[in-house]
């Protein structure tokens, strides 16, 4: 099943700091990270129930090469990214999006 999958407007921003970050450190790890991204988004669309949802019906997966989670919920059956950020970053910075 393939699902349709929606980002709030904050997980740009998300993405495009830590895109930086990683251009910063070496000349195209930034792509990688992105790369390392649209892989973990393509499994969550044809699989969105594939992680197991918390008590608030979040969903978090962690990227294979980089210490980063996406989170985020089914509404239907659109996904909604709601972060993308690094793993052992306090959740309350995101856990008021909406």
């Amino acid at each position: 099943m393939s699902s349709s999958v929606r980002f709030l407007p904050e997980v740009v921003d998300d993405l495009d700091s830590a895109r930086r970050w990683y251009d910063e450190r070496s000349e195209g790890l930034g792509k990688a990270f992105l790369g390392a991204c649209s892989d973990a988004l393509r499994r969550i669309e044809q699989n969105p129930d594939w992680v197991a949802a918390d008590a608030d019906h979040i969903r978090s997966l962690r990227l294979h090469r980089f210490p980063y989670v996406i989170h985020y919920r089914l509404d239907g059956a659109k996904i909604v990214v709601v972060a993308i950020m690094f793993g052992g970053r306090d959740p309350s910075a995101w856990q008021e999006r909406d």
